[in-house]
């Protein structure tokens, strides 16, 4: 079978994820060295925000350690299984960093809620309506211009959190190979003899190839090549901290 990835993207991939981890040093530091004017702000900058990027890093790297692109062969149960762990956890973390991120802001820019009470908690959001009133007309254009990627983001995670939780297939079997595939699979079934079993099994394996794919529903989708997903949802959550650093200064 072919590889999957040609030598182009696996050498982006490869520097993307290298410019992961200068990201990630540059970021924290700025958010962990900052002056900031409440604990509040400081408390959600350092032990919220900065503790989820790396977390972000960590589930990248267990990733591509456990599945790296260049790998063709079809991995076993238990590998999928903790690669699936590692995604599950960057999704709830990407999106909790960005709520974070609008803590950081309700706190640093004294945002209140009606009739100046405390803004209640679960109105506090990088996109509640209460919360963007309060920003600048330049950063409220660049959450419109990323709302898409942001309803991406959303949708995994809800779907993890609430519905069908994010999966790599095992395995796929192009379509000139299911009509052998199934046969394999009726003679495993029929069969009484251990080895025999054991034997259909793998001729059936030898039939599949691994995908780098990961979805939360064969019928809701998307399905997304997890490698460029988790490297490029890493960026944009280091642009929208970076974006927030110059508006908290504003």
């Amino acid at each position: 079978m072919a590889a999957y990835f040609s030598a182009e993207n696996l050498t982006r991939l490869q520097q993307d994820h290298a410019d992961v981890h200068k990201k990630f040093s540059e970021l924290r530091d700025q958010f962990y060295s900052r002056q900031y004017k409440t604990d509040g702000g400081r408390e959600y900058a350092t032990q919220g925000f900065g503790r989820r990027l790396d977390m972000l890093v960590r589930a990248i790297d267990r990733v591509f350690a456990i599945l790296p692109p260049e790998r063709e062969d079809i991995p076993n149960k238990d590998e999928v299984a903790e690669a699936q762990m590692a995604i599950q956890a960057f999704v709830m973390n990407a999106f909790g960093s960005l709520d974070n991120l609008a803590w950081i802001w309700v706190f640093e820019k004294d945002v209140k809620g009606k009739k100046g009470k405390k803004l209640d908690r679960k109105l506090v959001g990088l996109g509640s309506e209460h919360v963007r009133a309060s920003y600048t007309k330049d950063f409220s254009s660049f959450l419109d211009n990323r709302q898409k990627w942001f309803e991406n983001l959303k949708d995994f995670r809800d779907s993890l959190a609430h519905r069908i939780p994010l999966y790599i297939p095992p395995f796929i079997i192009e379509e000139n190979d299911a009509v052998a595939y199934r046969e394999l699979d009726d003679a495993a079934l029929r069969t009484d003899d251990p080895a025999e079993y054991e034997r259909l099994r793998a001729e059936q394996k030898k039939l599949g190839a691994f995908r780098p794919w990961m979805t939360h529903s064969i019928f809701e989708g998307p399905t997304v090549i997890f490698h460029f997903q988790l490297l490029q949802d890493y960026l944009t959550v280091d642009e929208f901290g970076r974006q927030m650093l110059k508006q908290l200064d504003r």
